[in-house]
């Protein structure tokens, strides 16, 4: 039975594909033309080509920052805000469309107001040139994020102005309106794909 499961073990082992193979190719290639740093080995080397390959991926750095986002809101409760948490929505403004993803999903499913109010702030700077083009798939619902009641009356208004110049749509200070217009614009959108 033992010797079965091992079978099995090594057998779904060797089924993975492996996430490293790209990174040991070059290594192999480096080492075959003698330009492999001395005394690293083709695993090694793999491994810092994956780390830096993943630091340079904006959507992987999106999303770890949006994951810091969400620490610092969540540590911050009932403190002022952090001069590392405006770095850290800063520097998710400046990755630029690959945070849009990972931040809208964040915003939407977040039961936390705060959290979901510095995410939509971060989607209204990202998505602004949206409004020109008439793609409100981003700023739309970064900017419906900041008419529900939980959020302070003048983010309120300007969440509002926000949507008015962006849409054209001239539909006031009335919240329920802006969600029923986006849910109409959702479902014809659906219709023609």
């Amino acid at each position: 039975m033992q010797k079965t499961l091992l079978a099995l073990a090594v057998f779904l082992g060797a089924c993975k594909p492996d996430p490293l193979a790209s990174q040991r190719e070059l290594c192999k290639e480096l080492r075959s033309r003698n330009e492999l740093r001395k005394g690293l080995s083709i695993d090694e080397c793999a491994k810092e080509l994956k780390q830096r390959a993943d630091l340079n991926d904006p959507t992987r750095k999106a999303q770890e920052l949006v994951d810091r986002v969400v620490r610092l809101v969540q540590q911050g409760r009932g403190k002022p805000k952090s001069e590392e948490l405006r770095d850290t929505i800063e520097a998710l403004q400046q990755v630029g469309r690959p945070a849009v993803a990972p931040a809208l999903s964040e915003m939407q499913t977040s039961i936390d107001p705060d959290l979901r109010l510095a995410l939509a702030r971060v989607l209204v700077s990202t998505c602004a040139e949206d409004c020109a083009t008439g793609r409100y798939d981003c700023i739309v619902p970064a900017l419906l994020e900041g008419t529900t009641d939980d959020k302070p009356a003048d983010v309120r208004r300007e969440s509002e102005k926000g949507l008015m110049r962006c849409t054209g749509e001239q539909l006031g200070d009335d919240p329920a309106a802006w969600r029923r217009w986006w849910t109409d614009k959702q479902r014809q959108a659906s219709h023609t794909r």
